[in-house]
């Protein structure tokens, strides 16, 4: 699991190019390198120890600032670092490749791009044509080489899940969406990783910046931002969510909290969640990581979720 590879930490990591981090400029419209390792050094300094990535944001871009920051930084103070493989542009088109050669290759790359003899947390990024077994062995002898300390997936459902458990080889994470307000890996993901003793990290916790609490009706996303086509980020849908974002957001504030704070610590009191991705395009932003992870109470659940029943009722998927 994530919290044993970890240690006693479970808060947060650096969302590097997905999540709320765009590092690399990819799908979240241009974001300045500089910024970005400011970002990455204050999540640092207020708390957070690793960060994800992955060599497809950007199309490299990504890493490179990664390096560059952790680069930056003397050893003892230098983050885990959790990367992908097997997902690639190739002449423009997303093409995901779960072969010995392609893992082998995407290992020998991250641990050329970020100096170091091991990767942390090697995740496949998203499921793959060739079998999963395939898939596994490669990671498995990977992991007997000493060149990679743990193996993940993301973007996995439970039958995908199952088929690697068969295959005997060790798994250690699960990385899927998860937020308030998307909550499919409640029905059958995180159970099986409760089950199977195997880390939940939630991507998007913030439901692609939404929950930070901060927008209006009128917020505009900027060219190159996916969100702008997607339903949920238009109206009218995107007015009903921000109806219930400040229902939230009052709930918190009555706590003195944010709505951020409120909304990872909901998701950090769900059995089986280990850590939630979330991320900066700042300093200032990339500090504040550090005031999140906070457990909501009891009370705070019961209403959220009322809320979120609400909405759901409101607007059918």
């Amino acid at each position: 699991m994530i919290k044993r590879l970890l240690g006693s930490s479970d808060l947060l990591i650096t969302a590097v190019g997905y999540g709320a981090f765009p590092i690399g400029g990819w799908m979240w419209g241009e974001q300045d390198d500089a910024d970005s390792v400011r970002a990455i050094h204050a999540a640092l300094e207020a708390g957070v120890n690793w960060i994800d990535t992955a060599p497809i944001y950007g199309s490299g871009r990504a890493d490179a600032v990664v390096a560059r920051a952790v680069a930056e930084l003397p050893a003892e103070r230098r983050p885990y670092i959790f990367t992908k493989f097997g997902h690639h542009l190739v002449d423009g088109q997303r093409v995901n490749d779960g072969s010995r050669a392609r893992i082998v290759a995407d290992c020998e790359y991250a641990l050329k791009t970020f100096g170091v003899d091991r990767l942390d947390l090697f995740q496949q990024h998203w499921p793959t044509p060739q079998p999963i077994d395939e898939t596994a062995r490669a990671c498995e002898d990977l992991l007997r080489a000493g060149k990679i300390r743990a193996i993940g997936v993301s973007n996995y459902n439970v039958a995908q899940l199952e088929a690697w458990r068969l295959t005997t080889v060790p798994l250690h994470s699960v990385q899927n969406p998860y937020s308030l307000f998307r909550t499919d890996a409640e029905r059958d993901v995180l159970p099986w990783c409760v089950a199977n003793q195997v880390g939940f990290l939630a991507y998007s916790p913030l439901n692609r910046g939404m929950l930070f609490g901060t927008w209006t009706v009128d917020k505009v996303f900027p060219a190159g931002d996916h969100r702008a086509e997607r339903p949920d980020f238009t109206q009218p849908r995107l007015g009903r969510f921000l109806e219930a974002v400040a229902e939230i957001r009052a709930l918190a504030e009555e706590a003195d909290q944010s709505c951020a704070e409120l909304a990872i610590g909901s998701l950090m009191c769900t059995e089986g969640v280990s850590a939630c991705i979330v991320g900066a395009r700042n300093a200032e932003q990339g500090a504040f990581l550090g005031e999140l992870g906070m457990p909501a109470k009891q009370s705070q659940l019961d209403a959220i979720e009322a809320i979120c029943a609400q909405l759901r009722a409101d607007l059918p998927a």
